[in-house]
């Protein structure tokens, strides 16, 4: 299952030159299903256009990002048999951090494990300076709290860092990350 993060009245991280994080992270989501598909893997997305999940667009806007959450989370435990990758950007507050890192679930096994695999091949194919490690996701990760499968979010990047956004923005580089991403997924099967 692939899930873009954002998405529709949510657009996620902003850099500060107007570049909105949703629209990126479905860029580098739909790269990376149709890699998948290549391989004949079943991939559920949570969202193929700038829309988010949500029941109701005229409830307010933190009763619409509840629904939305909710509804991806019951969409992810739906598929007993299947790995949850989450696509993300970063932002801090200083423009220096840079680097991809992956958040994996305490709540499977094979989570940490699909986690280092993917930060490994985002490392060696195109982040070979990153020194970030994987991280596990706490409470205000709601997805990866709550997921009942393998499940990931992989912080492409920093949106926030000029350097790292100019690449992010780059069709090239998201298919790279792509691919990095899909190389991990291919490791954790293999």
């Amino acid at each position: 299952m692939a899930n873009s993060a954002h998405g529709g009245f949510d657009g996620g991280a902003v850099a500060s030159d107007g570049t909105v994080e949703k629209d990126i992270n479905l860029n580098i989501t739909k790269y990376l299903y149709s890699l998948l598909g290549l391989n004949d893997f079943n991939v559920i997305m949570t969202r193929t256009t700038d829309t988010g999940t949500e029941d109701d667009s005229n409830l307010s806007i933190q009763n619409r990002k509840i629904s939305d959450i909710h509804n991806r989370l019951k969409l992810i435990n739906s598929y007993d048999n299947s790995i949850f990758v989450s696509i993300h950007l970063n932002k801090f507050t200083t423009s220096t951090a840079n680097g991809a890192q992956v958040f994996y679930s305490k709540n499977h096994p094979n989570s940490k494990f699909l986690g280092d695999k993917i930060q490994k091949l985002i490392v060696s194919l195109i982040q070979n300076n990153n020194n970030r490690v994987i991280k596990q996701g706490t409470k205000s990760t709601y997805l990866l709290h709550n997921a009942k499968i393998p499940a990931v979010i992989v912080e492409c990047g920093f949106i926030s860092n000029k350097q790292e956004l100019e690449r992010l923005k780059k069709p090239e580089y998201q298919k790279q990350m792509a691919y990095s991403i899909y190389c991990g997924i291919l490791n954790y099967y293999n």
